[in-house]
C-alpha cells in the first residue's frame, strides 16, 4: 500500500471530511484522495483551520485540515493560536518539501518544529513512520488539553510502497474525552470548607458547556445561595444563570469578587483578561478543571476533575442555605441588546458564532446563555466566526454568524465555500462604521479607527442575498426566513 493510501485509510476510520487549501507540495498526496472523502476547499489556508474547528464543535471529533508547509502554516498562525487557547483538537496535515533536500532549504520548506502555538509537531521523514504519525497526531490532539497538532508529510514519500501495519483509529480515539473522576477524599474536605464559608461565589467557564454540567451547576448555586459569574471572555455558554460577566481587567475581577471568602472556579479561567493591571487575588480561589495544563499553571488551588463529575459528587455533601443567589446588577443593553433579544426569539435551534469585539457584553449577556449553542473564541482573534460556522453547518448543524463590519473583512473569502457547497448560512453584521472597540478605549481620535467599508457588496460578490435595514424585526424575519440558503443582514448600531 502506498503512503498516501495509508493516510486516507487511517483518516477514513473517523472522518469523511478534510478542509484544505492545497499547494504544490500537496499535489502528490491529493492524487490519491478516495471518492468517499469530501475535500472542502477554502480560499485561504487559515479558513480551512477555522472550518475544521467548527466541524469539531458540532461532532466532538478532531477536525482534519490539509495545508501548505511554510507559506500555508504561517498564513494560518492566528487560527492555530486560537485553537490552542480554545482547546480545539485539529490534525493539520502539511505537505513538506522533498525530504532528501531539506538541508538545502528549498522554497516552501521550513523546520515545522519552530512553528509556534501548535500542541505538537510530528515531522515525518520516512514512509514507514506515517501510520504511527497519524495515530499519534490524533491522540495528541484530543488528549487533555486538546489542541492543534501538525503532521508534516514530505511530497517525495507519498508514492512509496510500505510494508507496514495500518493503524486502526477507532472513532472513539478521535473523540475528546473530558471525563476525569474526582478524588473522593478531596471532595469531602472541600465540602466541609464550603459549609464553613460565609459567602461563596461561583465563576463558571467553558468546561461547564463541554461536559454539559449546566443543571448540576444551577443546583449547586441554588443550594449554596452562591451567585454565578461568567469567566471573562468566555467562548461557550458557562451557565444560563450567570448574573454578570467578569470584566476584562484584573482589577475589575478583584473588585467583583472581593466580598466573597470562597470563589469556586468551575471549568473556567480567571487569567484570560485583556488588561493585567494588577495581580489577581488568588488566596480564596479553588479551581475545578479537567485541563491538566491549566491546573498546573495558576497560583490558586486546583482540583483536576471534570466539572460534571465534581458537581454530582459535591452536591449531596453541602448544606443547603437560606437566602438568595440573585444579585440586582443593572446591565446597559441599548440597541444591541434589543437586536439580540429579537434574534434570540427567532433562533429555533440555530447555533450562534459570535465575533463582535465592540459589543461583546450585551451579546454575551443574552446569547451566551444558550446551552451548547453559543460559540466564540477566547483569543481575541478576528476572522474565526465565519469559517467556524461554515464547518459547523457542513458537519450537520445550523448556524447564524454574528460579526461586526470590521471583523467581517478578516474572512470574507470563506463565503465562497458556503456558496460553492450550497450550505445554509445566515450572517448578521452589526455595523458601527469602524473599530468601535478601539475608538472607545483610545484617548485620542484618528482616521484609522473609522474605515468605511461595504460588507454587503462583498457578500453579494460571493453569491449571498443581502439586506440593509433600520427595522430590527423586519430584517430578522428576512434573515431567518425558512426555505432560503444564504443571506447577510446589516444593521447599523
Amino acid at each position: 500500500m502506498k503512503v498516501a493510501e495509508v493516510v486516507f485509510k487511517e483518516l477514513s476510520n473517523f472522518t469523511r471530511t478534510i478542509f484544505g487549501n492545497p499547494g504544490t507540495t500537496e499535489l502528490s498526496l491529493l492524487k490519491y484522495l478516495p471518492g468517499h472523502m469530501n475535500y472542502v476547499l477554502s480560499l485561504h489556508d487559515g479558513h480551512a483551520l477555522g472550518m475544521a474547528s467548527g466541524y469539531h464543535l458540532y461532532t466532538g471529533r478532531v477536525g482534519v485540515t490539509n495545508t501548505h508547509a511554510a507559506p500555508g502554516l504561517t498564513n494560518s498562525l492566528g487560527y492555530v493560536y486560537s485553537a490552542r487557547l480554545d482547546r480545539i483538537p485539529l490534525l493539520i496535515l502539511v505537505g513538506q518539501q522533498n525530504s532528501r533536500k531539506l538541508i538545502d532549504e528549498p522554497i516552501l520548506s521550513t523546520d515545522l518544529r519552530e512553528i509556534p502555538y501548535a500542541k505538537g509537531v510530528i515531522d515525518v521523514r520516512y514512509g514507514e513512520e506515517v501510520p504511527k504519525a497519524i495515530l499519534r497526531g490524533v491522540k495528541t490532539a484530543v488528549s487533555s488539553p486538546p489542541g492543534p497538532v501538525i503532521v508534516g508529510i514530505p511530497y517525495d514519500i507519498v508514492d512509496e510502497e510500505i510494508d507496514t501495519q495500518v493503524e486502526e483509529i477507532h472513532p472513539m480515539i478521535a473523540q475528546v474525552n473530558y471525563q476525569r473522576q474526582c478524588d473522593p477524599s478531596i471532595i469531602s474536605l472541600l465540602a466541609e470548607e464550603l459549609n464553613r464559608a460565609r459567602r461563596i461565589a461561583i465563576v463558571a467557564g467553558y468546561e461547564v458547556d463541554i461536559t454539559d454540567a449546566h443543571e448540576e451547576l444551577k443546583e449547586l448555586s441554588s443550594k449554596l445561595k452562591a451567585p454565578v459569574f461568567a469567566e471573562p471572555h468566555f467562548s461557550r455558554s458557562p451557565s444560563a444563570e450567570f448574573v454578570k460577566i467578569l470584566p476584562r481587567n484584573a482589577s475589575g475581577i478583584n473588585s467583583a469578587l472581593s466580598e466573597y471568602d470562597v470563589v469556586l472556579l468551575v471549568g473556567g479561567m480567571l487569567h484570560n483578561v485583556l488588561y493585567m493591571d494588577e495581580e489577581l487575588r488568588t488566596r480564596n480561589v479553588i479551581q475545578i478543571t479537567s485541563d491538566s495544563e491549566e491546573a498546573t499553571k495558576r497560583a490558586w488551588r486546583s482540583i483536576l476533575c471534570d466539572p460534571k463529575s465534581f458537581l454530582k459528587e459535591i452536591l449531596p455533601k453541602v448544606t443547603e442555605r437560606e437566602g438568595s443567589n440573585v444579585l440586582d446588577l443593572k446591565v446597559k443593553e441599548g440597541r444591541v441588546g434589543e437586536i439580540m433579544k429579537a434574534l434570540s426569539s427567532r433562533l429555533n435551534g440555530y447555533a450562534v458564532f459570535e465575533e463582535t469585539p465592540s459589543h461583546k457584553e450585551p451579546v454575551k449577556m443574552i446569547l451566551g446563555r444558550r446551552r451548547r449553542l453559543y460559540f466564540s473564541n477566547r483569543s481575541g482573534f478576528l476572522g474565526w466566526a465565519i469559517p467556524a460556522s461554515i464547518g459547523y453547518v457542513m458537519a450537520g448543524g445550523n448556524a447564524v454568524t454574528l460579526v461586526g463590519d470590521g471583523s467581517f473583512h478578516f474572512a470574507p473569502q470563506a463565503l465562497w465555500t458556503a456558496t460553492n457547497y450550497d450550505i445554509d448560512l445566515r450572517v448578521l453584521i452589526l455595523n458601527n462604521e469602524g473599530y468601535e472597540s478601539l475608538r472607545s478605549r483610545a484617548d485620542y481620535s484618528a482616521p484609522f479607527f473609522s474605515p468605511k467599508v461595504s460588507p454587503l457588496r462583498v457578500a453579494e460578490a460571493y453569491g449571498f442575498e443581502t439586506l440593509e435595514t433600520e427595522s430590527i424585526n423586519d430584517g430578522l424575519d428576512w434573515l431567518m426566513e425558512k426555505g432560503v440558503r444564504r443571506r447577510v443582514l446589516e444593521v447599523k448600531v
